[in-house]
């Protein structure tokens, strides 16, 4: 059974690790690496800083538990008037496959929905995470409300062509 544990300080070590985890796939993705590289120390101090600021706004951090076991974590932003954003879900990759994204991501909408004057649930996902939209777009995530562009200044240049609305652009 998956649960939505809001976080506490006895998760700070585990849940660093995974936000480290976490961008260091979004990096892979990003240099289109086949996977993952060992994380560098200094990773781990800059998502304590990113923990540390996470838990500074008004959103909710959320440890994934599975049998009471913690494998991952979610967090929730409310952001303008009826919108909330998951902002980011990611869980051990031991543990991928097993629905534990997709309950979460459930368990989230349904305090979503308890919230007062919240009535839609809006996330990102880099289009080259296929894994990612592949959930998402069986979870009923497909309308676009919102597209990020972005323009790589440096070595990380994306060449994979993506045309739009008569456009060319890439990822």
């Amino acid at each position: 059974m998956v649960k939505l544990e809001p976080y506490s300080p006895v998760y700070l070590d585990a849940t660093v690790s995974r936000i480290s985890g976490f961008f260091g796939f979004h990096q892979a993705l990003l240099c289109e690496a086949s996977s993952v590289k060992t994380v560098p120390a200094t990773q781990h101090e800059e998502s304590r800083t990113t923990l540390a600021s996470w838990l500074e706004h008004p959103s909710a951090l959320f440890v994934l538990l599975l049998d009471d076991a913690s494998v991952g974590f979610l967090r929730l932003c409310y952001r303008g008037p009826n919108v909330a954003w998951i902002e980011d879900v990611y869980v051990d990759p031991e543990f991928r496959g097993r629905g534990i994204a997709t309950c979460a991501i459930g368990l989230a909408e349904k305090r979503i929905m308890e919230t007062p004057g919240y009535s839609a649930v809006s996330l990102d996902v880099s289009p080259r995470n296929a894994d990612a939209l592949r959930l998402y777009h069986r979870l009923g995530y497909t309308g676009i409300s919102i597209l990020t562009l972005r323009k790589e200044l440096g070595e990380n240049r994306r060449d994979k062509p993506l045309p739009m609305l008569g456009l060319d652009f890439t990822y």
